[in-house]
């Protein structure tokens, strides 16, 4: 494993410990059956495709280490159903217990909801080991997130394969050039780019900006976090993004939720 610095080694270092306690809970044989008897994953790839402008990928999640509590209180399901009812092109749920406050219970609650609607759900987390795969896969995800900070290039590319032969996209995501070189050893077809830096928090939109000439225009974009209106949307797509995905500037939206879906998952690009 990488020797990963700040805030996002403490995180890696605190999900190897959940995920062998999980592993006492349910074993690996255990979790693999579950996930190889699971329904058919829907396609994020199809889905972005489908749509004319920029897709939106609405995030869920209770808590985070940059904004502190969000919901404590979120009903997954209940955010599931308004999100697909506002035009989202798929649902990424964060299942990191003691940074994100999430759980794998709030996936499964998530894909059954959106599964109604044919919206493909992603299991956002610091995925570090294959059985995170099988689970997210067990759980009904019909996608996961790799994070290229947190993997080595062998690590990176087991768990690619072990996901792709599931039939689930991968959301291959980045941060600069040097990441977006070791993603690319693989040939993954949907590329995040984070614009915050998970070392300081910080984000810019600039960095999905500058990054985005750089990935093969055969590749679906996705820009990650800073978004927080319609028209930074729009910004995204102007600057290359197929897809967007928001998660904070949801939680925090309150009463105007669904307007706030709606507007940004309305958004094309000319």
């Amino acid at each position: 494993m990488k020797n990963i610095p700040g805030i996002l080694g403490e995180i890696v270092e605190k999900r190897l410990l959940r995920i062998e306690e999980a592993k006492k809970n349910c074993s690996f044989e255990e979790v693999r059956t579950a996930a190889e008897h699971a329904r058919r994953p829907l396609s994020l790839q199809r889905a972005i495709g489908a749509r004319s402008g920029v897709s939106l990928i609405a995030e869920m999640k209770r808590s985070s280490p940059s904004a502190g509590p969000l919901d404590p209180d979120l009903d997954p399901a209940n955010r599931a159903v308004l999100y697909c009812d506002a035009g989202a092109t798929a649902i990424s749920v964060l299942t990191e217990q003691d940074y994100f406050s999430g759980s794998i219970d709030d996936l499964v609650a998530v894909s059954e909801a959106a599964r109604r609607s044919r919206v493909p759900v992603l299991r956002k987390d610091f995925i570090v080991d294959p059985y995170q795969v099988f689970e997210a896969r067990a759980a009904g995800a019909d996608c996961i997130l790799l994070i290229i900070a947190i993997l080595e290039p062998e690590n990176y590319a087991d768990l690619f394969t072990i996901s792709t032969s599931m039939g689930m996209d991968v959301l291959v995501e980045v941060f600069d050039e040097s990441e977006l070189e070791s993603a690319m050893q693989i040939d993954p077809r949907v590329i995040g780019v984070n614009n915050r830096n998970l070392k300081t928090l910080k984000t810019s939109l600039t960095e999905f900006e500058e990054l985005a000439a750089k990935i093969p225009p055969d590749r679906i974009r996705v820009a990650e976090s800073g978004m927080k209106t319609a028209a930074d949307v729009e910004r995204m797509g102007h600057a290359g993004a197929n897809a967007v995905l928001v998660g904070e500037s949801l939680m925090k939206a309150g009463g105007d939720l669904g307007a706030l879906v709606a507007a940004m998952a309305a958004v094309e690009v000319g």
